[in-house]
């Protein structure tokens, strides 16, 4: 018996070097082009002489050096405030479906607006110290090389 849970157990143990390996890094970076657009956003995978590459929705986005205008670190001012929202409404809305009252009946719908504001005040809040960092690069293979050893020293 103790042989048969030795050999499951290191058979399962093979199927977790089968997954998808974790990106060291843990950035998120949303890249702008030399006019200013952001052409991509995603976590940083890895970086080389003349590319950057992001992944976003399990899908991997790579980006030449010679498009890159400037990169912004952390997520964008609205995104705290979309969650913070989405947390306050969605909390009423379950409050109301566990009492039994209907969403659209009785002052659910107020509480909704009302939590929803104040979630969005929070997430403001919150967006107050989170302190994004902008590296312009503008196709310089000079900047490209000390944003790189940065992001080095950042994720090790």
């Amino acid at each position: 018996m103790k042989h048969l849970i030795l050999i499951l157990t290191l058979s399962l143990c093979f199927s977790i070097n089968a997954q998808e390996k974790k990106v060291k890094s843990n950035a998120f970076l949303r890249v702008y082009n030399l006019e200013g657009k952001k052409i991509a956003k995603g976590k940083l995978v890895s970086t080389d002489e003349s590319h950057l590459q992001l992944k976003r929705k399990k899908k991997l986005i790579t980006i030449p050096l010679d498009s890159i205008g400037s990169i912004k670190t952390k997520r964008s001012f609205g995104n705290n405030i979309l969650v913070g929202s989405s947390i306050g409404a969605g909390t009423i809305i379950l409050l109301s479906i566990g009492s039994g009252e209907s969403p659209v009946e009785g002052y659910t719908g107020i509480g909704t607006l009302l939590f929803a504001g104040v979630g969005a005040g929070f997430g403001a809040i919150t967006s107050i110290g989170k302190n994004p960092r902008i590296f312009e690069i503008h196709a310089d293979k000079v900047k490209w090389e000390a944003f790189r050893k940065l992001l080095n020293v950042v994720s090790d």
